[in-house]
């Protein structure tokens, strides 16, 4: 089993008719259901397959490996439940905030959630979360109240952050503006990118920059040592694009070994893409073997243009699945 810490390695996926065992063992469990006020008891596992069988797009099985820890749903409202063994490890938050990234990127904009008055674990969750109440807090009949989370309150606080060995890779912030840049726009670099020019107005980069960090398109910053030394970044196309660009003086470190990897696997965990694609021009050796090793084809070239070049040269578009390989 991996050493990386369980919230580290949840995963959302479909309901299925053979995590109906699991199910019933949980939720017989009264420190879980007690608090759940839509679960039968006693659960049977009629119960779990008509659950697997009626569940909808946004609600999600949370898996550790391949273990099931919990569910969680995202739709109109929000609720989540955690088996007891892998509560108190950052599994049921992890499993939240990637429930919500969907949620978000489907251009929702608020969403809901009840809880028991007296449901201090949930209280904790939901606070974490950046859910509030609407007004002082009424209990209603079966003493719940409800409180609300808004898309930007959660970008806020649950945008994407990711960490490696040398590296965070995070939110664009107004002071990164030059540094990004003068690295976009050297001519090497913006030869290389397709909306960068030499001598661009600053004006029309911070344009293309100053996303947030929690729905595509999402331009990250990426930094070294605290300097700043590239970016990357998804679009919101279908399928979506990665795009990126490191300091030239980076270049031949391994940074971008490093950084493609941690960056795919957090897309692959909040957004699930079926596919993904990316560009890249053919004198492009180094990227072009970046993309080949963590599992991007070439699926057809074709001549590409670029503000950085003065007329189209020859490039490709390569497509990954949504498995990314074991190769680092």
């Amino acid at each position: 089993m991996s050493a990386a810490r369980s919230a580290d390695r949840v995963r959302l996926s479909r309901p299925k008719a053979a995590d109906a065992d699991d199910f019933v063992a949980v939720l017989n469990d009264p420190d879980v259901s007690a608090w759940l006020d839509a679960v039968p008891q006693p659960y049977h596992r009629e119960d779990a397959l008509r659950f697997v069988a009626a569940a909808g797009p946004c609600e999600h099985v949370v898996r550790v490996d391949d273990r099931v820890a919990g569910t969680v749903r995202a739709s109109d409202s929000f609720g989540i439940w955690i088996a007891p063994e892998f509560q108190r490890q950052g599994v049921g938050t992890r499993a939240a905030v990637l429930a919500l990234s969907r949620r978000f990127r489907d251009g929702s904009r608020t969403i809901s959630a009840r809880r028991r008055a007296d449901n201090h674990r949930s209280a904790r969750l939901l606070d974490a979360l950046g859910f509030v109440f609407d007004q002082p807090p009424i209990e209603d009949d079966s003493g719940s109240v409800t409180l609300t989370l808004t898309r930007d309150d959660f970008a806020r606080h649950h945008g994407i952050r990711i960490t490696t060995e040398r590296l965070l890779i995070d939110a664009y912030q107004p002071q990164d503006l030059g540094d990004l840049y003068r690295i976009a726009t050297e001519p090497r670099i913006a030869s290389m990118l397709l909306r960068f020019w030499p001598g661009m107005p600053l004006s029309e980069a911070e344009a293309i920059l100053r996303t947030d960090a929690l729905t595509p398109p999402i331009r990250l910053v990426v930094r070294h040592q605290g300097r700043v030394i590239g970016s990357i970044g998804i679009s919101a196309g279908d399928p979506p694009s990665i795009f990126y660009f490191l300091d030239p003086a980076m270049l031949g470190q391994g940074i971008g070994r490093e950084m493609l990897p941690a960056f795919l696997n957090e897309i692959d965990a909040r957004f699930a893409p079926e596919t993904l694609q990316a560009e890249a021009f053919m004198d492009n050796l180094p990227s072009r073997n970046l993309l080949e090793r963590f599992g991007f084809v070439l699926e057809r070239e074709m001549m590409v243009a670029s503000k950085g070049r003065a007329a189209p040269m020859p490039g490709g578009i390569y497509r990954r699945g949504s498995a990314m390989p074991d190769t680092v």
